[in-house]
């Protein structure tokens, strides 16, 4: 028997009378959770809009204390809806599997900045009241941004609590679930769940979820209305492309979101595009450009905020130094050699959280290691009490603003490893290194020692690959969440 015919059994659905619970019709819900976000994210604009106006009079404005003035505003806030919904502010946060919150900001400035516009001519050519001056749009430029931002991470947590994540069958080999099971539980903010899934290899029991089924039952599964998005991997080996198209159909008559993977990862890595040639979708990955000019801002990028930090955390060093000296013996700063940029080698600063003779026990700690690559302790022995603390919120790498002045690293690049771990990377994955290693990186705000090695030398190629300044500002900011949430510190 074939694997696909091994499949043909109607599903189980493991918690509920058996096939009565595929009768009983439910109105899916994630078309309630997109039409609740959109409303909020809708109700978080207008707030915004309305605060910072307010505002904006009473700290910028010449004699102007009427709340008939601001209520003024309210007609063109249906205008100011349509805006953003020009600029794909209530599609994007919804269509995109992974949050938006940074992705909208230049779309929301735009929208700001042209909707400023409209509405100091509404105030000074049509509404009944003073119009509104220099100082005041200004003002309200800078905290409409800010509200809004805020408040629409507030009305999507809102929105989360209320709804629920979305619900996710899945469809693949074993492995391959357990890995996407893995990562959306690493990752809550993508507001995704594994409920389900039905193995092409076997032995979906195996993943303790709530539904299990077979390939011919999913269409009566997504009529149950229990599941939000199906996700399946694109591999005709086992599932063949007429029954990807049926599933895809049935998902869509549905209103259940469709997902799916390539059996190789590498075809669908960050940087790739979809283009159409007469219809025909083709996966589309161009090579990595690093011009002169992005290498400078970049590095202007490193040298004003690594100096602007070191001189502003500097009493704060000094006190980490003390609590060091005193809390266990040996120097302050350690230093390891890793591997840079084309393999050159440089020494990497932090502050001591080890016993002095950490690295000569490397070896001998490898086999309680989690990762078989390198060394990764749930409680690793070696690390002092201090030292702890210090690895908890990544104040031991602050040091290593000293190697960013230097060149030697930047702020945001690839994780610089030391020459032991640097041997276990062959072949396309050593391309992570054609940029600077950086401070930061996407592995670090991804969830650091949560991700397998091999896995973090992907997402550092991948990070590479896809180079661009936007995307190092967004990996600043995200680093400052991740460090505080302490996601993955070792």
């Amino acid at each position: 028997m074939s694997q696909l015919e091994s499949l043909a059994d109607p599903p189980v659905l493991l918690g509920s009378p058996g096939q009565a619970a595929l009768r009983r019709v439910v109105r899916p819900q994630h078309r309630n959770r997109d039409f609740a976000l959109r409303r909020a994210l809708l109700v978080a604009d207008s707030l915004g809009l309305v605060l910072a106006l307010g505002l904006a009079m009473a700290l910028a404005g010449q004699q102007r204390a009427s709340l008939g003035d601001l209520l003024w505003v309210l007609p063109t806030l249906p205008m100011w809806a349509f805006l953003f919904w020009c600029y794909d502010l209530y599609r994007r946060p919804i269509r995109r599997l992974e949050p938006t919150h940074l992705d909208d900001i230049p779309s929301l400035f735009h929208a700001v900045v042209l909707g400023g516009l409209g509405l100091w001519l509404y105030y000074r050519m049509i509404a009944p009241v003073a119009p509104l001056e220099l100082d005041e749009m200004v003002v309200f430029g800078l905290l409409s941004l800010v509200l809004i931002a805020s408040l629409r991470g507030v009305m999507r947590s809102v929105n989360r609590r209320l709804q629920g994540p979305e619900r996710v069958f899945a469809i693949g080999l074993l492995d391959d679930l357990r890995l996407l099971d893995r990562k959306l539980r690493n990752h809550p903010e993508y507001e995704m769940e594994l409920v389900g899934a039905a193995t092409c290899d076997g032995g979906a029991q195996e993943l303790g979820l709530d539904l299990t089924g077979t390939l011919d039952g999913v269409e009566a599964l997504l009529a149950s209305g229990q599941v939000d998005h199906l996700v399946l991997r694109l591999d005709a080996t086992y599932i063949p492309q007429e029954r990807l198209q049926e599933l895809m159909r049935a998902c869509h008559s549905e209103g259940v979101r469709f997902g799916c993977f390539p059996g190789a990862k590498a075809l669908l890595f960050p940087g790739i595009e979809i283009n159409h040639i007469e219809g025909m979708g083709v996966l589309t990955s161009n090579p990595p450009v690093f011009s002169r000019t992005s290498k400078a801002v970049k590095r202007g990028l490193d040298l004003l905020v690594a100096s602007f930090l070191l001189t502003l955390l500097a009493p704060f060093g000094a006190l980490v130094a003390l609590a060091i000296k005193l809390d266990s013996r040996g120097s302050v700063l350690y230093r390891q050699v890793r591997v840079g940029r084309h393999g050159r080698r440089f020494a990497l600063l932090k502050f001591r959280t080890m016993a002095p003779e950490a690295d000569a026990l490397v070896e001998d700690l490898m086999a309680e290691s989690r990762d078989p690559d390198w060394l990764i302790l749930d409680d690793d022995p070696r690390v002092t009490r201090v030292g702890r603390i210090l690895r908890r919120f990544s104040i031991d790498e602050l040091p290593q603003l000293w190697n960013v002045l230097r060149g030697e690293m930047s702020l945001v690049g690839p994780r610089p490893l030391p020459e032991r771990d640097d041997l276990a990377v062959r072949d396309w994955k050593r391309h992570r290194l054609d940029l600077i290693p950086g401070l930061t990186g996407s592995w670090q705000v991804l969830g650091r020692t949560s991700i397998p090695f091999q896995e973090m030398l992907e997402i550092d190629y991948a990070y590479v690959s896809t180079w661009s300044l936007w995307n190092d500002v967004k990996i600043l900011a995200q680093t400052v969440s991740a460090v505080a949430r302490g996601r993955g510190a070792n």
